[in-house]
């Protein structure tokens, strides 16, 4: 009998589980539930926790602000040196003023001369050739240098052409200081007419006695230092006729 009673006790216990494991409110699973799974809200991922890549990069425009006056500043530094630069070379250019000139001197333009038909006629400037030359190009305190313009007629007709002082200018100058002119202060009319044959040279010499002279005739006498000089050939027949350089010691 006793046995019975424990049996059916036992059975009566696991019916009260049975039903109570039933009678369970689903919230609690849900509540359950929610504990096992991590909270997205305070357990993310550290990925998920990391800043956005954009944030991460600097602003384009900020850069843009931040670099633009040092490139500014860059290049106007670059075109100021520049310009210093143009100026420094442009400063350069002249250079001391014992160069000779690139060509004779300029006579104006040459006059329009009609061939000659005979001797008496004047020469075609483009048919006389003309040298300048200097005996030395370096004088001794006490030298005085000897000038020589050579002309030649190049034309089949016999003409005559002046070599006068003043026709033919000799002219020397140290830097920009005119020092000597044949045609200062000329006696006379200063004219030398002499007829040239074909392929004939005819060599005319003047002596510098390293003197000053002046186109108002001044009555002041003056050496030329020693120095460098440069000795020019004007006139209308003076193409060709290179400027000498010489030094006087």
């Amino acid at each position: 009998m006793k046995r019975r009673v424990f049996v059916l006790a036992g059975i009566l216990l696991i019916v009260a589980l049975i039903a109570y494991a039933c009678s369970a409110s689903p919230s609690d699973d849900g509540e359950r539930a929610a504990g096992v799974s991590p909270d997205p809200g305070t357990g993310a991922s550290p990925d998920s926790s990391a800043s956005p890549s954009i944030a991460a990069s600097p602003s384009t425009g900020a850069g843009s602000e931040d670099g633009d006056p040092a490139g500014d500043e860059d290049a106007g530094g670059s075109e100021g040196a520049a310009g210093e630069g143009g100026e420094g070379s442009g400063g350069g250019a002249g250079g001391p003023g014992a160069a000779a000139p690139a060509g004779g001197g300029d006579g104006g333009a040459a006059p329009d001369i009609p061939a000659p038909q005979r001797s008496e006629d004047p020469c075609r400037p483009q048919d006389v050739v003309v040298t300048l030359a200097t005996d030395r190009t370096d004088y001794a305190w006490d030298a005085q240098p000897k000038i020589e313009v050579t002309v030649v007629n190049t034309a089949e007709q016999t003409c005559t052409i002046d070599v006068g002082p003043k026709a033919m200018e000799l002219r020397i100058t140290s830097g920009e200081d005119r020092i000597f002119s044949t045609a200062d202060c000329v006696e006379g009319r200063g004219t030398d007419n002499e007829q040239l044959r074909r392929g004939v040279p005819l060599t005319t010499t003047v002596t510098w006695e390293r003197e000053r002279s002046w186109p108002d005739c001044r009555e002041a006498d003056s050496q030329a230092r020693p120095g460098t000089y440069v000795v020019t050939l004007y006139g209308d027949y003076v193409n060709g006729a290179e400027p000498q350089v010489f030094r006087l010691n």
